[in-house]
Order: C-alpha cells, then sequence, then structure tokens
C-alpha cells in the first residue's frame, strides 16, 4: 500500500510540474482561453430552433376552412400543418412561385369539380410546388389529392369516402422502435455543440503534444528518470495532464452552453473517454514531432481523421463504412445522439464500448512510443 502511495505520490508531482509549465507557456496561456471563447461565442449566434411547419396554400378559400376545423378536430394527427385560404388561384401560384417560404405547397380545387364528379366526365385538381419541396414529397403529395378527390366524389355519390380508398386507417397507430423522439428536428446548435466538443478536446491534444515534444527536446524526460520516478511515472502523470487539460476545457464549454442539462453523469463519462483519446493523440504528436513545426504537423495529420466522423454529422444518411472506423466515430455518435437529441444510455452503450477499445489501442500506441522516445535519449 505504501509503495501505491508512493508512485501516486510521484504521478501528483510530475502533473504539477507539467501544469506550470503549461502556464508558462505564452502562446497555449493565450491560444486555449480565446479558443474557448471563441467555440462559446460561435454556439450562441447558432440558430437555437428548428421550424417544422408546413404551409399549405388552398383555392377556394372556403375549402381551406373546412381543412382548418379538421385540423382542429384532429390536432395530434396534423401537428405542424397550417392552411391559408386564396381568394383566386393565380394569386395562389404566383405566391408558391416566389419561393419566399410563406407558401410551399398550393392545392387549386375548380368551382365546377363537385359537378364534374357527379356527372361522372371527372375532375382535375392542380397542385402547386416550389422548387424547395423534395422530389418525394411531390409524388406523396400528388398521391395524397388523388385519394381525397376519389373520397371526396365517393361523398357526394352517397357512399363511404372510405370504401373508394385501397387502404383504410381508421385510427393511425404507430409503433414506433427505439426511442421515441417525437419526431422532434434538432436544431443547428445542437448539432454544432458534439463538434465543437471534439474540436476543444483535439485542440488540448496539441497542448499537451508541445508539453511533451519540449520535454523530449530538452531531455528533461530524461532527468526525470534519474530520480525515484520511473518511465511508468512519467507515462502515466502525461495521461493524467492531457486529461485535466482537455476536461475542464470542455467541462467549461458545457457549462457555458448548457451541455449539462441532459444526463450529466453520461456526459461526464463522455467527456472523459474524449479526453483520454485526446492525450494519446497528444503524446503520439509530441513523440513523432522533433520541434514545434514538427509537432503541430504530426497534431494535424493525426486531428484531421478524427474530425471527419464530427463533420458527417451535417451531412443526412448514415456514414461510409471507412467513416465508421475511424476511432473518434463511436464518441462522435455517442456525444452527438446525448448532447444533440437527449438520448441515454440505452443508445449511447456500444459507442462507449467501441470508444472504450480505441482508447486502450491509441493510448497503448502512444506509451509503447514514448517509452522507446524516452529510454533512447
Amino acid at each position: 500500500m505504501r509503495r501505491v502511495s508512493t508512485r501516486l505520490a510521484i504521478i501528483a508531482a510530475i502533473v504539477l510540474k507539467d501544469l506550470r509549465e503549461f502556464s508558462r507557456d505564452r502562446l497555449w496561456m493565450i491560444l486555449t482561453p480565446i479558443s474557448l471563447i471563441f467555440m462559446i461565442a460561435l454556439f450562441v449566434i447558432l440558430p437555437d430552433n428548428v421550424s417544422e411547419t408546413i404551409t399549405l396554400g388552398v383555392y377556394p378559400s372556403n375549402i381551406a376552412d373546412s381543412f382548418s376545423m379538421l385540423i382542429d378536430r384532429h390536432a395530434g394527427e396534423f401537428e405542424g400543418l397550417e392552411i391559408i385560404g386564396f381568394a383566386d388561384e393565380d394569386s395562389l401560384s404566383d405566391t408558391v412561385l416566389r419561393g419566399s417560404g410563406e407558401v410551399s405547397i398550393g392545392i387549386a380545387i375548380p368551382v365546377d369539380f363537385t359537378e364534374s364528379l357527379l356527372s361522372g366526365s371527372g375532375g382535375s385538381v392542380s397542385v402547386y410546388v416550389s422548387e424547395s419541396v423534395p422530389r418525394e414529397m411531390r409524388r406523396a403529395l400528388a398521391s395524397g389529392v388523388r385519394e381525397i378527390a376519389y373520397a371526396v366524389g365517393a361523398s357526394y355519390a352517397g357512399r363511404d369516402p372510405l370504401s373508394t380508398l385501397p387502404v383504410a386507417l381508421p385510427y393511425l397507430q404507430a409503433r414506433i422502435l427505439g426511442e421515441n423522439m417525437a419526431g422532434r428536428q434538432v436544431p443547428f446548435r445542437d448539432r454544432m455543440r458534439p463538434i465543437l466538443v471534439i474540436l476543444i478536446l483535439l485542440i488540448e491534444a496539441l497542448a499537451l503534444a508541445g508539453l511533451v515534444s519540449v520535454e523530449i527536446e530538452h531531455r528533461t524526460a530524461t532527468a526525470l528518470l534519474v530520480t525515484p520516478a520511473r518511465t511508468g511515472d512519467f507515462l502515466a502523470a502525461k495521461c493524467v495532464t492531457g486529461t485535466i487539460l482537455a476536461v475542464s476545457q470542455a467541462f467549461l464549454f458545457l457549462l457555458a452552453t448548457g451541455g449539462f442539462v441532459f444526463d450529466w453523469l453520461l456526459v461526464t463519462v463522455l467527456i472523459l473517454l474524449g479526453a483520454g483519446m485526446a492525450s494519446a493523440v497528444g503524446m503520439l504528436s509530441g513523440t513523432s514531432g522533433r520541434d514545434f513545426m514538427g509537432t503541430l504537423f504530426f497534431g494535424t495529420i493525426f486531428i484531421i481523421p478524427l474530425m471527419i466522423p464530427a463533420l458527417s454529422i451535417m451531412f443526412p444518411g448514415r456514414p461510409s463504412i471507412i467513416i465508421r472506423l475511424l476511432p473518434s466515430y463511436g464518441l462522435v455518435e455517442a456525444i452527438s445522439g446525448v448532447l444533440g437529441e437527449g438520448r441515454g444510455l440505452r443508445f449511447a452503450a456500444p459507442h462507449i464500448m467501441a470508444t472504450i477499445l480505441w482508447d486502450i489501442i491509441l493510448l497503448g500506441s502512444a506509451f509503447f512510443l514514448l517509452r522507446r522516445k524516452v529510454e533512447s535519449l
């Protein structure tokens, strides 16, 4: 027990020395707070809401009133749909054509539509869509309008409107698999938060890389090994120092941006895992570079691939297999799910296990290379 406490005391002494050296580095003492303030300011100015309302223009306006009454009666099924009536078809088409976002979809039903259906000659309904409406929604909208026309014709013929539809859904029952996000779209600000967290962690990895590089260049590591400190103590201290630098900055960012309103314990675990990965990157970069520019070069080589999964969040669809094989993918997915969508441990657990495995691989590689570098001095 005494031997363990002695080792811990040596590691703590080396960590304190590293933190004092970091505080004397003017470059990082200026760059670190500036980068943190910049990240917080960027988060604050990003949009914090998403418009989930679809505006539907209808002609004639009396039909819009009937649609509005139907929406009010079934508010839970038509949430996010707004109906606007138009006095004539030309104004409806012009509004959709402008593409201002006021009305993106328009439906124009001719005045003689009912008479045409009753006479058996058929009727036509005009559907207007703006360029911003996806092609898939256009086809679905056309099919929906066709089904509505069938139902209207059956109603005027004295038959059950639902009898003309190929599929009857008297009660819509949806079975949601996985966690129910209630159709909530994630604001751009919340989508950017995981990217900013990962970027903060990797910036602190460069700070640790600079610290390791200086100690190797000045042979401070060799001087430490003359003392009772061992190589393992030196490596453990560097890992602790990198974790402290990364975790402190990430925690300050999350406190300033409200990141702990979610599962704070799960968020803390993810930040610690990310800090461990950043420490490994810092030690690998510091070991590879011989001077400041060399360290910065190798640090950039390591950081760019790790940032790719974070940037892939901005694009729809599932990332490619190459991106999913990158070490930071599991960490990014877990942080994005917890901080961006409010998911819990059930979602994050497999990503946490993958991140732990990558942390072990990267830290093991960093310890091996740094040990060889120190012992060869």
